[in-house]
């Protein structure tokens, strides 16, 4: 055999084990999410083609890598020559870039089972945060992903070696002068064949994500993207920091949109959709307190367990409260739920609000502290995280309660302490605040709802699984704390409201937009309304919390956020967003938009039918579609030109 036969033998065996130790990656994030897939009927058929699609994307990254090596092997090769110094640096070269894209699938099992999507640039918003490292090897399900990992990178290093001693092994003839009208047309063909690999594709653009999808069915679409590539796509716009939903309408026109929506005529700052809010009658003084409860999903509260409700407290709660039917979470991280709940803003998809350069905002905080309101924040963990600490220090907190108040023993994990201690703590702290005889503005954000759950010795039998168990647990934390506030004086002069910071991917997913993650209840409580219980099946938001508290304390203010009223106002549509997709539903559909393909899908949710019926109703998905984005681009806009403070008036 000549060298470069032989030299191409040694590459197009790496390239092949690679492929199919990928595959195998792919096919443990099909068994790790198999509950996606239960009801649907041809899994076998769409298995495969998600399977081939895979290889698609995974060759894209595999041709990418081999370029180098193919370059440098085949042309020394046509010169007779394969140095062995050169083959074992390529080895080497092999398992290093192997080993990334390796970690990128292992990493990303995991990531996809909690988010229902692959892990994106939106990672970038966490790394740096101390405690972050400690959370990830804290989860004990993580493990056998970590495992998975090094036993495959460990074989595919070794396949690397032996298939590198072979090539080194082998006697290969020199080529003759004759020889080179045959060798270096196939070798320009097989550098033409690496560098269709790399596109992907024959069309006229390079493989794009939305290649992937070939079905209806959302997770069969998403299996077939490779990680790693998702990732690099991924991080190229969030490092442009362009917003994903650019040039879909003009945006000076969407905020015209908004200010028609929002009833604006007269212009009172340099915020187009700053109104001001007037209001007749003495305000009240009440205190305020927000209980912001980890991935609280509104279908938790239909959860049972041997008949019986996971969360009797909030359900008994409902039905002495003001409680929202229809209300979204802005999006699925943490960060989003805090910001958008006190401020009034929804994300700008994978762009955190409590980036390191911190924007300042009105919202609750700085009104009710205008007005002397104390303003303090509970939370479990470390105040660094998410760049909480500055970002809530700068936007109208007086004071954050964190990890360094609490005792080391109560300390459970790198997520800090557990509900029960937070709202302990944070019961007498504002007992004693409120000596003061100043009304106080409290958020608590509780975390016991998130892996690694630790879950008390009473509650580990509460539920099926741990995931069921810890609802148990997190409800009987928040009763303890309602009864325990109850005995307080302060008690009667208070408004509770209590949300989700977001939900929980639902086991029955048949969209390419997880809705539950977003699908959160909204309760309002207090001793000072006596026209409750009430149920309200209007559409609201995180983004309404702001405007919709300053109502009820009958309290004027200037309204610069994207928020209403939600006991004055009714919204036609809500929407919220992940870090890759925008929703948006009325009553009765679901509208989702997918930036990366610029395709949409408009669905009848209530009874999860999963037909596209955005060709039968193209004005309705014209008119979310229209809403939502306009919405998100003006929000946009007043962020990127520091529209969003005190500071913005003229």
């Amino acid at each position: 055999m000549k060298k470069p036969l032989l030299t191409l033998q040694y590459l197009l065996s790496v390239h092949i084990s690679a492929l199919i130790i990928l595959t195998v990656f792919r096919c443990i994030l099909y068994i790790a999410n198999m509950h996606y897939v239960n009801d649907v009927d041809d899994k076998l058929s769409l298995f495969g083609g998600a399977i081939l699609k895979g290889v698609q994307f995974d060759n894209v990254m595999a041709c990418y890598i081999v370029a180098l090596p193919l370059a440098v092997l085949t042309i020394m090769s046509l010169f007779n020559k394969v140095p062995a110094t050169a083959v074992k640096g390529f080895n080497i070269y092999f398992i290093i870039l192997y080993t990334i894209v390796f970690a990128f699938s292992a990493a990303d099992i995991p990531y996809f089972k909690y988010y229902f999507m692959h892990m994106g640039a939106s990672i970038f918003n966490w790394i740096g945060f101390e405690g972050t490292a400690g959370m990830i090897f804290q989860e004990s399900s993580y493990y056998i992903y970590f495992a998975v990992f090094i036993i495959l990178t460990f074989l595919f290093s070794a396949m690397v070696m032996s298939i590198g001693k072979r090539l080194l092994k082998k006697q290969a003839a020199n080529l003759t002068k004759k020889d080179y009208k045959f060798y270096i047309p196939v070798v320009i063909l097989v550098w033409g064949l690496c560098f269709l690999g790399i596109r992907g594709t024959f069309e006229r653009y390079p493989l794009r994500v939305g290649d992937a999808y070939f079905c209806n069915n959302s997770f069969f679409n998403q299996l077939g993207v490779n990680p790693a590539f998702y990732f690099v796509k991924s991080s190229s716009a969030f490092f442009k920091k362009n917003n994903k939903l650019a040039g879909t309408i003009d945006q000076k026109d969407a905020i015209l949109f908004v200010q028609k929506e929002f009833n604006i005529d007269t212009k009172i700052d340099s915020n187009p959709i700053s109104r001001l809010v007037k209001t007749e009658g003495a305000p009240k003084d009440a205190n305020i307190i927000i209980i912001l409860m980890e991935s609280m999903s509104s279908e938790n509260l239909d959860t049972e367990y041997q008949g019986n409700k996971l969360m009797p407290y909030l359900n008994d709660l409902i039905d002495k409260s003001y409680y929202f039917e229809n209300f979204y979470s802005s999006g699925i991280h943490t960060n989003n739920g805090i910001a958008s709940t006190l401020y009034g803003f929804p994300p700008i998809f994978d762009q955190t609000m409590m980036s390191a350069d911190v924007d300042f905002y009105t919202g609750l905080p700085i009104n009710l502290k205008e007005q002397g309101y104390q303003t303090l924040f509970f939370l479990t963990s470390n105040p660094q995280y998410d760049n909480m600490n500055s970002f809530l220090l700068e936007n109208g907190f007086d004071r954050i309660f964190s990890q360094y108040d609490y005792p080391k023993e109560k300390v459970v994990n790198n997520f800090g302490v557990q509900d029960d201690y937070l709202f302990e703590y944070g019961l007498n702290k504002l007992s004693n605040i409120a000596e003061q005889k100043k009304p106080f503005l409290a958020t608590f954000m509780t975390v016991s709802n998130h892996p690694p759950y630790v879950i008390p010795k009473q509650f580990v039998d509460a539920g099926k699984n741990d995931a069921e168990s810890i609802l148990r647990f997190a409800d009987h934390s928040l009763q303890d704390f309602m009864k325990n506030a109850a005995k307080q004086e302060w008690y009667d002069n208070t408004i509770f409201v209590i949300l989700g910071d977001h939900g929980k991917p639902s086991d029955k997913q048949p969209y390419e937009m997880c809705m539950g993650y977003n699908h959160v209840p909204l309760i309002i409580y207090s001793p000072l309304f006596d026209d409750m219980p009430k149920r309200f099946q209007q559409l609201g938001g995180q983004i309404d919390i702001f405007p919709t508290v300053m109502g009820l304390l009958n309290r004027s203010y200037i309204n610069n956020s994207l928020g209403v009223d939600l006991f004055k106002t009714e919204r036609p549509y809500m929407y919220f967003v992940s870090d890759s997709h925008l929703g948006c539903v009325d009553n009765n559909f679901f509208y989702i938009y997918n930036p990366a393909n610029k395709t949409d899908a408009l669905h009848k949710y209530r009874n999860i039918e999963e037909e596209n019926l955005i060709q039968q109703y193209p004005n309705v998905a014209n008119s979310m579609k229209n809403y939502s984005i306009s919405m998100i681009l003006t929000a946009d806009y007043l962020v990127k030109n520091k529209l969003t403070g005190p500071n913005s008036k003229q």
